[in-house]
C-alpha cells in the first residue's frame, strides 16, 4: 500500500469542513462528498466517512464506496464505537480503520484517536499514522471498545460530577471551579457538558453501560435533561444559560 494522495470525505458540517482543511494544508487532494462523490472514487487512496448518527448508514456508505475504489484503498470511519461491526460490512475488513478527530478549542491542535477493527491490519495502522503525522495531528491507536478515550473519560467524569450535585455535595459552579483551579484544566466538567452536548454524554453512557456494566449508568440528572430539551449550548440551555 502507498502513500495516499486523495481523500474523499464523506459528510457535511464544520467538522467535516475542518478535516478536510486539514488534509489539504498536507498538499493532499480534498473531495468533500455531500451526495454525488461515487465519480471521485476511481483514484481515492482513503475515503472517510464522518456522517452523524447511527452505524447502519456508515456500513451503506463504506460498502458502496468500497466497490468503486481502488483494491488498497482505505475505507475509514469517524464512529466511535462500532469499527469492527462497520467493517464486516465491506469485503475489506483489513483497510478499514476508524479515525476520530477532536480538535481542541483552546489551542491550534488536532487529536486522531486511530481505531482497530477486530480484522484492521498493521499495515493500514502505519499508513494512517504516517499520514496523521503528515497533516500535522497527534495520533493514537486505540482498540475498537465505546467511547474510544476522550468521549469515554469526559463523559464519566461528567456522569459523576451530575451524582455529586443530584446528591448536594457541592453545586454545579464549585465542582467547575474546583477542577479548573486544582486540575488546571480550561472547563469544569459541567461546562464541558454543555460544549459537548448534553445528549452526546447520554448516548456515550448508555453504550457504555450496555456493552461495559452498570457502573456507567447515566445520572438520572442527564436523562432529565435531554427529556426537556436542554442540551447545552446548542439549545441555549443545558447547566447553565447562554
Amino acid at each position: 500500500m502507498e502513500g495516499i494522495n486523495k481523500v474523499v470525505i464523506i459528510g457535511a458540517g464544520e467538522r467535516v469542513t475542518k478535516i478536510g482543511e486539514l488534509f489539504s494544508k498536507a498538499g493532499l487532494k480534498v473531495v468533500l462528498g455531500k451526495e454525488s462523490y461515487s465519480e471521485e472514487l476511481a483514484d481515492a487512496g482513503l475515503i472517510l466517512e464522518a456522517l452523524i448518527g447511527d452505524i447502519k448508514p456508515r456500513k451503506e456508505v463504506l460498502y458502496k464506496s468500497g466497490e468503486k475504489t481502488p483494491p488498497d484503498a482505505i475505507l475509514a470511519t469517524t464512529a466511535p464505537w462500532g469499527i469492527t461491526e462497520i467493517a464486516a460490512a465491506t469485503r475489506r475488513p483489513e483497510r478499514v480503520i476508524g479515525l476520530n478527530f477532536t480538535f481542541n478549542p483552546f489551542q491550534e491542535k488536532c487529536l486522531v484517536q486511530m481505531v482497530k477493527g477486530l480484522e484492521t491490519s498493521e499495515e493500514t495502522i502505519e499508513v494512517c499514522r504516517s499520514l496523521a503525522e503528515k497533516v500535522g495531528t497527534v495520533a493514537v491507536v486505540v482498540e475498537d471498545s465505546p467511547g474510544l478515550i476522550l468521549d469515554h473519560v469526559i463523559a464519566s467524569v461528567i456522569n459523576e460530577a451530575a451524582t455529586m450535585y443530584v446528591t448536594k455535595v457541592a453545586t454545579i459552579e464549585d465542582i467547575d471551579r474546583i477542577t479548573k483551579l486544582c486540575l488546571n484544566w480550561p472547563m469544569g466538567p459541567f461546562e464541558f457538558a454543555d460544549v459537548i452536548g448534553i445528549d452526546n454524554v447520554l448516548v456515550t453512557l448508555e453504550v457504555l453501560s450496555r456493552q461495559e456494566g452498570a457502573q456507567f449508568l447515566p445520572c438520572r440528572l442527564l436523562r432529565q435533561m435531554v427529556a426537556s430539551g436542554r442540551l447545552g449550548q446548542k439549545t441555549g440551555k443545558g447547566f447553565y444559560t447562554y
